[in-house]
């Protein structure tokens, strides 16, 4: 009797439970790096954003502020930036851009999963011409939609320079 190549039943069900054990095993790490990996695409469009806004104002001579907006034409007057930010030209230091065209960055909203919110009673960031952030430090808060849990912050000093500071450990996150 002649034997036909291939596979028996036995042997292709012992690689499929090799294959679902391996990727189960992997999954949740996978997951970690995906999470880790768009925490960072944020962390990089908020500094990028600051920096953008600090280095306008030092050159167009006027005020630039950046404010949490849902629609990219005007400001929503809360913390919660994760619907997005608008950045405008501020010549009359206004809590909304005089117009459309005083605006002249428009921000995504964040992907789904994640928020971002500053500092209480900081509703927006306004660099004035000499590159500094009026009123107080300000942090913006990046926590994990799901578990409430604080990834890191980006803090703005007076002097107007952000940097980022991840999170020690599981930490809830402010305003949560």
């Amino acid at each position: 009797m002649e034997t036909q190549p291939g596979f028996t039943l036995i042997e292709l069900c012992m690689t499929l439970a090799v294959v679902a054990v391996v990727t189960a095993l992997a999954a949740p790490s996978v997951t970690q790096a995906r999470r880790d990996a768009n925490a960072l695409a944020v962390y990089h469009s908020t500094t990028s954003s600051l920096a953008l806004a600090r280095s306008l104002a030092v050159t167009r001579g006027h005020p630039v502020t950046l404010c949490p907006s849902d629609d990219g034409h005007s400001c929503t007057g809360g913390v919660d930036w994760s619907a997005g930010w608008i950045m405008y030209l501020d010549r009359t230091r206004s809590s909304q851009p005089e117009n459309a065209s005083a605006v002249m960055e428009v921000s995504p909203p964040l992907k789904r999963g994640f928020a971002l919110r500053s500092s209480a009673g900081r509703q927006r960031i306004r660099y004035l011409p000499h590159g500094w952030a009026s009123g107080s430090n300000v942090s913006l808060a990046l926590c994990s939609g799901g578990d409430s849990r604080l990834l890191g912050k980006v803090v703005v000093n007076n002097a107007g320079r952000a940097r980022i500071q991840r999170a020690a450990g599981p930490t809830d996150c402010p305003g949560a």
